[in-house]
């Protein structure tokens, strides 16, 4: 039974009124909110004079969705105003309003399903789903819906019933809260359990704090090669280690002014000899280092080993700093332990491991959902940024590169200074002889993971071969336990605690005689 006049004309008038208000507010379409006015004169027409005005509330309500359409759907206020429209065409009599309620209706389930998506927000998406079946039955009920109709009423009811019960079911327990703790498990291909999807939710975490933590303790340079460096007295929080850059830019304790007897070592590299450290107790491979030889060896003279790593410098960058940075420090042993940085200077044949990042994996209320959606975008990725191959890449001699050219002034500087230089090749999580299922892992995040195993295979002969022809270079090989043992990586480079107490194992393991010889003469 329809509410009396005096009752429904100022309902409507109140709601239609509020409608083009929130209109306003969100910045719809003129041509929307005259729509509006015009959908609501029609009701008041039909209401007043008792003249059917049913074709123009339909032309005016196309109007309108059309405008909530190209301004962007996704948004809670539209579900709001379309909802006072909704309510407005309820509070009709005739049965042919209710129609068009209906319709309104919908949109509004529609736009709270769409903008909890989009949003994540489950609440507002259970809501609309909610709001939808609530609805389908009531079409059930109320309308005469022809045998075809019945049909259709029924499956779309049971994929909104079935598709959240399943997914409540199957989805597994790897969300990702903002907490370090219950995020780290998800970087291992052992505790992602092997889903792609998972590592990639991790690595987005994982750059997001790297990048604020590298806001607090960068500072520009103009004009030089990297453009950046360390900025000194600095300090903040990595995950929920605490790193701090001593007055000389390096990370660690302040480095005494005068060397004395102190076998002094410059541990010189990328983010993975920085260290890449999560937890309060965590260290950096060169503490690491240090800790052994004092505790092992037991000499007599004290060994200090400095940590010279910089996030996202390469081998290039580093050599620049030689001159300015490490030879004021006197020396008397560099170990050098660079790979990913550099590996764009070593072949243009091979796909550079840079460009364009990978769709970002987007948490969504139904993970089915959102793991087709990942999927799909990744699909067009791989498709419009796939690698371009060389079927027949031109023969290469490893030692002519640009990298190499790097290593010979690495070492030109150590033998003009008298500094004993140890060169180490890189480890990665993965390697040519990994299970094809665990590169692929790591392909959610990394596309050209394939040609960073090829260039580090490149870069470990480039390394073995210029230790060679210099009897006064020592070569490490960290690859023992830890090359392709991605249970130590957090990504496919950078270590875990255990992965960086494993690469300082054997780095002191490579350089054991040469500290006895050094520090016994």
């Amino acid at each position: 039974m329809a509410p009396p006049v005096w009752i429904a004309v100022p309902a409507q008038l109140l709601l239609i009124g509020c409608a083009m208000v929130m209109a306003v507010w969100v910045r719809a379409p003129w041509a929307s909110i005259a729509g509006l006015g015009v959908l609501g004169g029609s009701l008041m027409v039909e209401r007043l004079t008792q003249r059917h005005a049913i074709a123009a509330v339909w032309v005016c309500s196309v109007l309108v969705w059309a405008g909530i359409i190209t301004t962007g759907i996704w948004d809670v206020y539209f579900a709001v105003y379309s909802g006072l429209i909704a309510a407005a065409l309820w509070v009709s009599g005739p049965m042919r309003w209710k129609t068009v309620a209906m319709a309104w209706s919908f949109l509004v389930s529609i736009i709270c399903v769409g903008a909890g998506y989009v949003q994540n927000a489950q609440g507002l998406f259970y809501v609309g789903l909610l709001g939808a079946a609530t609805l389908l039955i009531f079409l059930r009920v109320k309308f005469q819906v022809p045998a075809l109709g019945v049909l259709v009423v029924n499956t779309v009811l049971l994929v909104l019933v079935g598709l959240p019960a399943a997914d409540f079911f199957l989805r597994p327990n790897y969300r990702l809260a903002l907490r370090p703790e219950t995020c780290w498990k998800y970087y291992s291909y052992d505790g992602a359990g092997g889903n792609p999807a998972a590592f990639n939710r991790w690595w987005q975490y994982f750059l997001d704090e790297t990048d604020m933590t590298c806001d607090e303790i960068f500072e520009p340079i103009p004009g030089a090669h990297a453009g950046f460096r360390l900025r000194p007295n600095s300090h903040a929080l990595l995950f929920r280690s605490t790193v701090s850059i001593n007055s000389q830019g390096f990370r660690g304790p302040e480095i005494p002014p005068v060397k004395g007897d102190t076998y002094r070592i410059v541990a010189l590299g990328e983010s993975t000899t920085f260290g890449m450290t999560m937890a309060p107790e965590d260290k950096p491979w060169p503490e690491l280092l240090e800790q052994m030889i004092r505790e092992r060896l037991k000499t007599s003279r004290p060994v200090e080993v400095i940590n010279a790593g910089v996030p996202r410098y390469c081998l290039t960058d580093n050599v620049l700093r030689l001159p300015r940075d490490v030879g004021p420090l006197r020396p008397d042993m560099i170990i050098s332990y660079h790979g990913f940085n550099g590996f764009s200077l070593i072949n243009p044949a091979i796909p550079l491991p840079s460009g364009p990042p990978p769709p970002h994996y987007r948490p969504r209320p139904l993970k089915m959902l959102a793991d087709f959606e990942y999927r799909s975008k990744m699909i067009l990725f791989r498709h419009d940024h796939a690698p371009k191959r060389v079927s027949h890449p031109p023969p290469l001699n490893p030692l002519e590169t640009p990298y190499a050219a790097s290593y010979r002034q690495l070492i030109q500087f150590s033998e003009t200074n008298g500094i004993r230089l140890v060169l180490a090749n890189f480890s990665m999580a993965v390697n040519k002889n990994s299970d094809a299922k665990v590169i692929e892992f790591y392909r959610s995040a990394f596309e050209t993971i394939y040609s960073q195993i090829q260039a580090n295979e490149i870069h470990s002969a480039i390394v073995a071969e210029l230790a060679a022809q210099s009897q006064d270079v020592c070569l490490v090989d960290t690859h023992s336990h830890l090359d392709g043992q991605y249970q130590n990586f957090i990504d496919t480079i950078h270590l875990t605690q255990q992965g960086r107490r494993q690469l300082a194992e054997n780095i002191f393991a490579g350089i054991r005689d040469v500290l006895d010889k050094d520090l016994n003469r």
